[in-house]
């Protein structure tokens, strides 16, 4: 999966654009007490880890 698949997935989910990082955009929900790092290399694969952390983090 594709960073820029995972935004939009992240964002039918309720996550939000909360700011810019360095090489992050951050993501937060009115739910979660946590935020979530998406990286803004959009056209490149997520490693297999890090997916199924996310995976997990957004809900789906």
């Amino acid at each position: 999966m594709k960073w820029s698949e995972l935004r939009r997935i992240a964002e039918r989910k309720g996550w939000y654009f909360l700011r810019r990082g360095r090489k992050h955009d951050i993501y937060a929900h009115n739910e979660k007490d946590y935020r979530i790092e998406i990286e803004r290399h959009d056209s490149q694969e997520i490693k297999p880890g890090l997916y199924y952390k996310l995976k997990k983090q957004i809900g789906f």
